[in-house]
């Protein structure tokens, strides 16, 4: 079995992967991308008491691949 660090990884990569080919695609708007952000780190903000590891990893690799995405964005990469 995976531990939550290898996952996390996992998840942004997966993540990074999927934003890069929404932005690829016509009708892309960076405001949905940066509102979906906001909404992960509002949840992840919640800190539900019994939340796992895993889902606290893949919440985490999650926001890292937005904040990645936005910034790559922001300087034209």
């Amino acid at each position: 079995m995976q531990d939550p660090e290898a996952f996390a990884h996992d998840v942004y990569e997966r993540t990074l992967a999927i934003l890069e080919t929404r932005a690829a695609a016509s009708g892309f708007d960076i405001a949905e991308v940066r509102a979906e952000l906001e909404a992960l780190q509002v949840y992840d903000g919640h800190g539900w008491v019994g939340r796992n590891a895993f889902k606290d990893a893949e919440i985490e690799g999650q926001i890292d691949a937005y904040l990645v995405f936005l910034y790559r964005r922001s300087i034209g990469a």
